[in-house]
C-alpha cells in the first residue's frame, strides 16, 4: 500500500511518492479545475448571451468563453435546459446555428410596452416590405414607399438589418441574418423570412385593375381574374384569404369565391383612400400612410383649381361623385358632363376605357383633369359638344 513520505524524506525521490495517491489526488484536482473552468465559462455564456440582443454561434460563444465550439454549444445548450427546468420568464432558444436570451412568447405582449422602442414605425414598414418581396429592387420599393425609403434604406443598412447591393441604375434589397436574429426568425433564407411574415397577414387576391393598388399599400398578393375565371384563377381564389373586386359584381364573384370579400369603390379619390383604408385593416398589413398622404396633396390642389371652375350637371352617378369630390358647383343649367363611353351629348368627356395595367392614381387623376381642362376649355370657347 502506498505511503505519504515520512518527516525528513526527500520529496523529489521516485521512493519517497505514493504514486497510488498522488495519481488520484491529481485527477480529483483536475476535476475540480475542469468543473471550476466550465462553470466560469458558462456563466461568461449566459453574460454573452444577455448583453448581446442577438443569436450568438458556437464560434462567438467559443472566443469569449475560452472553450472549443463544442463545448461551448454543449454549455449553451445546459443553460438553456437550466432556463427551462425552472419556468423563467426568459429563455435560451436555439435559432439557426447559434443560441439567443429572449422573453418567453407567452409573456412577450405583457412586457412590449417596457421594451425599447429600437425601430421607428416607419422603417419597420419599409422593412417588412423589403423583407416579404425580397429581393427587391430600390426603385420598386420607392413606388411603394416614396422618396423618404431612400433614407430608410441607408438607415437599415447602417444597422445590418438588410444588404443593397448595386444592381444597374438602383440596388437590390435583401434582408441579412441579423434581421432574422433581431426578429427571431429561425432561419434568415428569404423564403422562411417570408413565411414568417404571413403568419398572421392575409393574403389578398386583387384583379389586374387592382394591382398597382395592392403593390402601393405593401400588401401580400395574387393577381385573378374572379369575374370570369379560368382554372389557374380558381386555383389562386382557393389559396387566398381577402378579395378586392369593384362595387356591383359581389353576387357574380360569390359563383367562384366564399372567402372574405370587399368592394373597393376607386370612382374618386376619396373613395380611393377609403378603400384603401379598409383593405389594409382587413388584411391585417400593409401601410396606407404614403397613399393618403398623396391623395390628400392631389385633392388640395385640384379643389382649389375647381374652386373657379364653372358649374357643371353630371349626367351619370360616376360624374357626380367625380364632381362631390371636386366640390364643383352642380347646378341643372351646368356644362353637361358625361363618361367618354356614354355617347351622351356634353361639353366634358371623361374618360373611362383606360388600360388596365395604369396606376390606380393615375386613373382618377387623368379623369380630374380632363374634367377641369374641359371646363377651361368651354369657359374660353374652344371646345364643343361632341
Amino acid at each position: 500500500m502506498d505511503q505519504w513520505p515520512r518527516r525528513g524524506q526527500n520529496l523529489f525521490s521516485d521512493a519517497a511518492i505514493p504514486w497510488g495517491k498522488l495519481k488520484s489526488f491529481t485527477e480529483k484536482a483536475s476535476i475540480l479545475v475542469d468543473l471550476m473552468t466550465d462553470s466560469s465559462a458558462k456563466a461568461v455564456i449566459e453574460a454573452a448571451l444577455f448583453a448581446a440582443g442577438r443569436t450568438l454561434n458556437p464560434q462567438e460563444l467559443a472566443d469569449i468563453s475560452g472553450l472549443s465550439p463544442e463545448l461551448a454549444e454543449e454549455a449553451a445548450r445546459n443553460l438553456a435546459l437550466e432556463y427551462a427546468s425552472r419556468s423563467s420568464g426568459i429563455e435560451i432558444k436555439s435559432i439557426g446555428d447559434g443560441y439567443s436570451m429572449q422573453v418567453c412568447p407567452l409573456l412577450a405582449r405583457r412586457v412590449l410596452s417596457f421594451a425599447p422602442k429600437e425601430i421607428e414605425a416607419p422603417l419597420i414598414r419599409t422593412l417588412a416590405i423589403i423583407a416579404y418581396k425580397q429581393p427587391i429592387k430600390q426603385s420598386e420599393l420607392v413606388e411603394i414607399r416614396g422618396n423618404k425609403s431612400y433614407e430608410h434604406v441607408k438607415e437599415l443598412e447602417k444597422r445590418g438589418l438588410i444588404n443593397a447591393v448595386k444592381h444597374s441604375r438602383t440596388k437590390l434589397l435583401t434582408t441579412t441574418p441579423g434581421f432574422a436574429d433581431y426578429f427571431g426568425i429561425i432561419s434568415s433564407n428569404p423564403e422562411a423570412v417570408r413565411k414568417a411574415l404571413l403568419q398572421n397577414k392575409k393574403l389578398v387576391g386583387v384583379s389586374p385593375m387592382y394591382r398597382s393598388l395592392a403593390l402601393r399599400l405593401g400588401l401580400d398578393y395574387l393577381v385573378v381574374n374572379p369575374y370570369n375565371p379560368g382554372e389557374e384563377d380558381l386555383s389562386r381564389l382557393e389559396e387566398i384569404d381577402l378579395l378586392i373586386v369593384a362595387p356591383g359584381y359581389m353576387e357574380r364573384v360569390r359563383e367562384h369565391y366564399s372567402g372574405d370579400l370587399i368592394e373597393a369603390g376607386i370612382r374618386t379619390l376619396s373613395q380611393l383612400k377609403e378603400s384603401a383604408e379598409l383593405i389594409v385593416q382587413a388584411a391585417g398589413s400593409g401601410d396606407v400612410e404614403p397613399l393618403a398622404a398623396e391623395v390628400d396633396r392631389l385633392l388640395k390642389r385640384f379643389r382649389k383649381k375647381a374652386q373657379k371652375s364653372r358649374p357643371i350637371k353630371p349626367l351619370t352617378p360616376m360624374i357626380d361623385d367625380i364632381a362631390r369630390d371636386l366640390r364643383l358647383d352642380v347646378q341643372e343649367d351646368g356644362l353637361r358632363a358625361a363618361p367618354s363611353s356614354a355617347q351622351m351629348e356634353a361639353e366634358i368627356q371623361v374618360p373611362v376605357h383606360q388600360p388596365y395595367d395604369m396606376d390606380i392614381v393615375e386613373r382618377i387623376v387623368e379623369r380630374y383633369e380632363k374634367i377641369l381642362m374641359d371646363i377651361d376649355g368651354v369657359s374660353s370657347g374652344n371646345t364643343k359638344p361632341d
